[in-house]
């Protein structure tokens, strides 16, 4: 009979089960212009670089490899530096330009490294615009309206102490960058290039992956390594299937709606014909982790205010047809009326601060900023031929060729066809950010309100387990955001049973009393959280002599059980200590058969191998997350925090997979919560060994049948062995190997030749 021994949860130890960590932002963060971005003066970048580097940087402009520099910013009499960074060309054509974009890397040398939280820079030539303030102006409408979008200013670059001219700082688009507007940055970032036309191409995610002159249209800029495209192949597949009311309620689960139709009215205020809308070209895509919806982020503006390369007047063009061909979400968002009549709305709203004295006064102030510097600009006539006069005229006239409006002219011109031609509508108020983020004993509820007028109220709508309606008339908003204005409200909802089912929904009422719903139905969240059929089923924050990884040593660890009675694929889930960051350790790809355990070392020692985590836990108390792949929004499936705990103690599930969770004395690392201690296990199985070992031909023998991989000392993968009692190991070179089996047991040996 097994002996068990246990003991009750006591001081030492709290559980709950999490959805997140963090409280919800309410709105997307726009960050302050800060040291890098402040545009109340013109800095100055110097760049120190070997001769032999700077040459060979010029002589390849299509490389992205990177050549060690060294960087000084200064403002004022304050300078930052020097750094080590990475210097290469950025851009696409503008590579084949005299007046080359540059990107400065703050990471290259060591990945923790940033300057000011950015992790790289982008110095813009803006080769196209006689003005220079093209691109800064359309990143200033955006910002106005709330968009998500990147701070800019224009500073002095110095290479060698030799001025290369006046470029556009402009934020890069990145993991920080999201991190910075969303508070998370887990999620898939697609960098979208031409011809990125959100076209149906099937409902396969292989499909999204074609290429383009060598590289992907649609291109993942984080979660790289896992390439999963789900979550954009059921975007645009929503997109293709529905239309009209049916399209608003499906496409509002996918994509904030309400925040793309502020880049459609941007684009097309400001002539931006080289984004989606007009050239299905520069602009990326993020999967919001805690709303679960695609955020539209702009991206290269410098073709706008009347620079064309396309033949066409985009002063004029119709604001409700200004794309070329085939654009599916600009035109099918145009057929849902309420849609037409908020983007309307935003056409009135830039048509107006485009005429107002305030952009005014920033025009002018940039233009005077560089007026010096461009007329001292070493390239700025290379590539066009424009002269300092050009500059000076770029504001209010036509320079011919590629730009057909000075910048000012073009504004006006925009503005007043956009006008004539605007629905005569009052639009819906709308909601513009719903984050609903569920915790363990709480609905945490943020929200953005928006209408053209002031006056407007909204209200909060919940029940419980079917119940009585309960509403939240929200009188005050809880923040305003500085840059927009926009008034945002939190709340939070308490279910009080451990089990329950929450519906609720949003609703916004103008001053005419004209009502909006988010969502067209409800949201509905029922506790407990949990999902399965993976659960965190034991760990240890202590591992002090209880079980060794195979490199002899004693770390800390975790086992998931597999509770359900079907074969379960690791690599679809994730673990992190981070409620905020639920992607930092992929499970391997391995099945996990029904009723299996998988262990992980969570010893911050990745290279160790696939079952070693990027991260440690504290003995003090902390938290483990356990999530689905990131196209699904890192979907929770079991989450645990945890007091102070005694070392060589773990905490487990007192039935595997079942709520109760206990104090181990005896921990049984890899094996069921039922079975004895790790000691006894080890006398009841008989140890993994091989033989002949060294091993220099032939066969590696086992002296038991075994399922399990054999790694080298790199981690790499090298052979996969199912119900095997030998390997053969022509394929192995000479070194030392590591099998390590599906039970968690590991065997080193050594390949002779």
């Amino acid at each position: 009979m097994m002996s068990i021994n246990r003991v009750a949860p006591g001081i030492l130890f709290f559980l709950t089960l999490l959805a997140g960590s963090r409280y919800t932002d309410a709105q997307v963060i726009h960050p302050e212009a800060g040291f890098l971005f402040d545009d109340a003066e013109v800095p100055r970048i110097d760049l120190t670089i070997s001769q032999s580097n700077l040459q060979s940087l010029y002589a390849d402009p299509e490389s992205n490899s990177e050549y060690y520099a060294v960087f000084n910013f200064t403002r004022a009499e304050s300078t930052v530096g020097p750094l080590d960074v990475g210097l290469r060309f950025r851009g696409d054509t503008i590579r084949n330009k005299q007046k080359k974009s540059f990107r400065i890397s703050f990471n290259s040398f060591d990945s923790d490294d940033n300057l000011y939280g950015i992790e790289k820079m982008d110095l813009n030539a803006e080769v196209n615009d006689p003005s220079l303030v093209r691109s800064k102006l359309a990143w200033d409408l955006f910002r106005y309206l709330g968009v998500p979008a990147s701070r800019s200013n224009h500073v002095l670059l110095y290479i060698n102490n030799s001025f290369y001219g006046v470029y556009l700082n402009t934020e890069h688009i990145d993991e920080k960058f999201v991190k910075s507007r969303f508070d998370n940055n887990d999620g898939n970032l697609y960098r979208n290039l031409w011809p990125a036309d959100l076209a149906y191409l099937g409902t396969a995610q292989s499909a999204y992956k074609y290429e383009y002159e060598g590289r992907r249209a649609y291109a993942l800029r984080t979660n790289e390594d896992w390439d999963d495209y789900i979550d954009l192949a059921q975007f645009i597949t929503s997109l293709d299937q529905y239309s009209g009311e049916q399209l608003k309620d499906e496409l509002e689960k996918l994509i904030n709606v309400q925040q793309y139709l502020k880049v459609m009215a941007v684009d097309v205020m400001s002539g931006n014909w080289d984004g989606y809308s007009g050239d299905k070209n520069n602009f990326y895509l993020y999967h919001d982790q805690v709303s679960g919806r695609f955020e539209y982020i702009p991206y290269n503006l410098e073709n706008s205010y009347g620079i064309d390369f396309r033949g066409e007047d985009w002063s004029s063009r119709s604001i409700y047809s200004w794309n070329l061909d085939l654009r599916p979400l600009y035109e099918k968002i145009l057929g849902v009326e309420e849609y037409k009549a908020q983007y309307t709305m935003y056409i009135k709203q830039l048509a107006a601060y485009s005429a107002s004295s305030i952009l005014g006064e920033k025009l002018t102030r940039w233009n005077l900023q560089i007026s010096d510097y461009v007329a001292q600009d070493p390239f700025y006539s290379l590539d066009w031929g424009y002269t300092f006069t050009d500059f000076q005229g770029a504001m209010t006239s036509a320079w011919g060729q590629h730009v057909d409006y000075g910048v000012q002219e073009f504004m006006l011109a925009r503005a007043t066809s956009a006008l004539a031609e605007c629905i005569d509508v009052d639009a819906f108020p709308l909601f513009s950010y719903v984050k609903v983020e569920p915790r363990s004993d709480r609905i945490d509820l943020a929200w953005t309100a928006e209408d053209d007028e002031s006056g407007f109220t909204t209200t909060l709508h919940y029940r419980i387990d079917q119940g009585s309606w309960n509403t939240v008339l929200k009188d005050s908003p809880t923040e305003i955001d500085p840059v927009s204005g926009h008034f945002s409200y939190r709340d939070t909802i308490r279910p009080q049973a451990d089990s329950a089912e929450v519906e609720l929904y949003f609703t916004i009422v103008d001053q005419g009393g004209q009502e909006n719903r988010f969502p067209d139905t409800s949201m509905v969240i029922s506790y407990p959280l949990i999902s399965g059929p993976l659960y965190i089923n034991e760990f240890s924050a202590s591992n002090q002599s209880t079980k060794m990884d195979e490199f002899g040593e004693y770390e800390d660890w975790m086992e998931v059980f597999n509770a359900s009675d079907e074969e379960v694929w690791l690599a679809s889930y994730f673990l992190s200590d981070n409620m905020g960051s639920p992607g930092k350790y992929r499970f391997p790809e391995l099945y996990l058969k029904p009723g299996g355990f998988y262990l992980v070392w969570l010893d911050d020692d990745e290279d160790q191998g696939v079952n070693h985590a990027p991260f440690k836990i504290s003995k003090d108390g902390e938290e483990l997350r356990l999530s689905k792949m990131p196209s699904s929004g890192f979907h929770l499936v079991d989450s645990v925090k945890f007091g102070p705990q005694q070392s060589d103690i773990s905490m487990g599930r007192l039935v595997d997979g079942d709520p109760e969770w206990i104090l181990f004395p005896s921990p049984t690392p890899g094996y069921s919560n039922l079975s004895t201690s790790v000691d006894d296990i080890s006398l009841l199985e008989k140890p993994l060994g091989v033989y002949p070992n060294p091993v220099s031909e032939g066969l590696l023998y086992f002296n038991k049948r075994v399922s399990g991989v054999i790694y080298n000392l790199m981690g790499q993968r090298m052979i996969e062995l199912e119900d095997a009692e030998y390997a053969g190991i022509p394929m192995l070179g000479a070194g030392v190997y590591i099998f390590r089996s599906i039970k968690g047991e590991s065997v080193r040996f050594i390949v002779s030749r």
